[in-house]
């Protein structure tokens, strides 16, 4: 018996000290010409003249299903541009998305079109949440690793999803590969509650390389919900060579009253800096800080150089994506943005009882209502500064046949009320009945098809 128990101890002590999984790589040399960065991402055919940007929302399967759908209708329709007949899914050049959305986004930038044979099986129709629960609760080794002061839940879930969907790709995949859609995975940076990033251009910050990182690290963060998973922990690095942006201190300097849209950002990215107070940094849903994943495209269109090295060589040779730099170039002519909603809607059901809500009920109103409200601010900002940017180029002294488009898909549009009814009311677990998710992939598509904007404006405009 004591030779037993000593065998158990030694495999307690080596599970506990080896499980702790290696921190993102520090970055060697900072180079804006490599990473995984939109400039430095083939367009192949893919025209600049027509730019389609989409966002996934968060909300579990039902997001991933939900987006997975519109995938699949941009799939499989062919239009007519510029006198070729092209497949639309192949004229997307950005995916940003958080929390259920980034399993669609992060298994459609690996695998490309292979999403359309197996995404269903492997990820959709799979009781995800059943096998994270059977990992942590049934495995006895599992439990010996969560004693890890350096390991819990969030790193069994990323484990996970290397094994069961990204197969352990990293982002150097992603970077070697690099082709048009550019994806952009969003999680939430806990203690300055901003929007992180994962491309080189945020790990930057970092000093760190992001082709170290894995794709189920960056989807777990992305999906890390408060309470339900830990969060994940980076590593953020003393700084080399990678040196603080010139616009930060600018900013900084002028009083936020007079420049307070720069002012904060330049607050945020001097944080990363400061390593002694801030050596790690912990990542949690993304969904916390843009459950719509449009924030980044707004920023986008708003300032023309943000996380970009002082010297000025990086900011006139930038490979950061920026739509405002592009539009200015007159890169770009057509802009379609569509917004893929999977939020369902207004829950009133806690005010059919004079009864008390308990505490849980408490706690999922208070993180879902604000997120619902600051998602509805989110979306109207993207649409007035689309408005903004298309009445600017049409009143230039060169004017130039510049038009936007946004769609936002949303469950609220579905037309059949028995079914619109049932989608809203299916949670934001990962485990959603075979039935159900069909429902989602059909509803994704037929929102798309049936959109006034797009098929009364959009596709009528492509050869004008």
């Amino acid at each position: 018996m004591r030779y037993l128990m000593r065998i158990i101890l030694l495999s307690l002590c080596i599970a506990v000290t080896a499980c702790s999984p290696p921190p993102n790589p520090q970055l060697e040399n900072y180079d804006y010409r490599q990473g995984y960065r939109f400039g430095n991402c083939s367009a192949g055919e893919n025209s600049d003249e027509l730019f389609i940007a989409l966002s996934f929302s968060g909300g579990g399967t039902r997001a991933a299903a939900f987006s997975y759908g519109v995938l699949k209708a941009l799939h499989e329709m062919e239009v007519t541009y510029s006198g070729k007949q092209i497949r639309l899914l192949d004229e997307v050049d950005l995916i940003s998305s958080v929390s259920g959305g980034s399993f669609t986004a992060a298994y459609y930038g690996l695998y490309g079109n292979r999403i359309f044979t197996d995404f269903e099986d492997r990820f959709l129709k799979r009781n995800i949440q059943g096998d994270l629960a059977l990992r942590t609760f049934a495995y006895p080794w599992n439990w010996f690793k969560l004693m890890s002061p350096n390991f819990s839940r969030i790193d069994l879930a990323a484990d996970y999803y290397d094994e069961k969907l990204f197969n352990h790709q990293t982002y150097e995949v992603l970077e070697k590969n690099c082709r048009r859609p550019f994806i952009v995975i969003n999680a939430t940076d806990l203690s300055l509650g901003i929007r992180f990033e994962f491309t080189q251009s945020q790990f930057d910050l970092l000093q760190s390389d992001l082709t170290g990182v894995s794709l189920g690290r960056a989807v777990a963060a992305s999906s890390a919900f408060p309470g339900l998973l830990a969060p994940l922990t980076m590593k953020n690095y003393e700084k080399t060579d990678f040196v603080e942006p010139l616009w930060v201190d600018t900013a900084i300097r002028f009083d936020m009253d007079i420049t307070p849209r720069r002012y904060k950002p330049a607050r945020e990215v001097r944080s990363y800096f400061d390593t002694v107070n801030r050596p790690y940094v912990h990542l949690i849903d993304g969904g916390v800080s843009d459950n719509m994943g449009l924030r980044g495209i707004i920023h986008s269109s708003a300032y023309p150089d943000v996380l970009i090295s002082g010297d000025q060589k990086y900011v006139m040779d930038s490979r950061e994506f920026n739509l405002q730099r592009m539009i200015a170039d007159r890169k770009i002519k057509k802009l379609l943005i569509i917004i893929v909603d999977a939020k369902p809607g207004e829950d009133v059901h806690l005010d059919r009882s004079r009864k008390t809500p308990g505490l849980v009920s408490v706690m999922n109103a208070v993180a879902s209502a604000p997120m619902a409200n600051y998602s509805f601010e989110t979306v109207q900002l993207i649409r007035g500064s689309l408005r903004q940017i298309e009445f600017a180029y049409r009143k230039d002294p060169e004017p130039f046949q510049f038009k936007t488009y946004m769609l936002h898909l949303r469950f609220d549009k579905i037309a059949d009320a028995a079914v619109r009814k049932n989608i809203k009311e299916l949670g934001t677990n990962f485990h959603l009945p075979d039935k159900a998710v069909d429902a989602l992939i059909d509803q994704g598509a037929a929102l798309l098809r049936e959109s006034d904007v797009f098929k009364n404006k959009f596709l009528k405009d492509l050869n004008n």
